[in-house]
């Protein structure tokens, strides 16, 4: 995820120029969401949080506001959100307490990087 965010998410918004950024927030990406097959973890929403803020501060004087929009385990659900404070206060990640390496499948690495270098490609990034 962090090479999605910055080979392809932060060029796009250094090119766009943003006034403010909008982020509709799901956390129903979390890897033991019920409704969904991807594999964030409470630490992947701390590094994008992160990352949307350091954006936020270069592009638009730290305008962002984050939307609350899914996630159905509520565990994780609470332990993502909080990490998404934490980025945003420049607290430490509490994601060590939460994650479980195990609970992830193997990351299919060729095709993520084909996805990106697509996603590039189409944009000229």
């Amino acid at each position: 995820m962090r090479c999605a965010f910055d080979e392809v998410i932060a060029p796009s918004a250094q090119r766009f120029k943003p006034d403010i950024i909008l982020v509709s927030a799901g956390y129903d990406a979390h890897a033991l969401d019920p409704l969904a097959g991807l594999q964030f973890t409470t630490g992947t929403f701390y590094m994008l949080s992160s990352g949307i803020k350091q954006l936020a501060k270069e592009l638009c004087g730290g305008r962002c506001v984050f939307f609350l929009e899914g996630g159905y385990n509520l565990q994780t659900l609470s332990s993502s959100v909080a990490d998404t404070f934490r980025a945003f206060l420049d607290e430490p990640s509490l994601a060590a307490q939460f994650d479980d390496p195990a609970m992830l499948f193997e990351e299919p690495t060729r095709k993520i990087k084909e996805a990106i270098g697509n996603a590039k490609s189409i944009h000229s990034l």
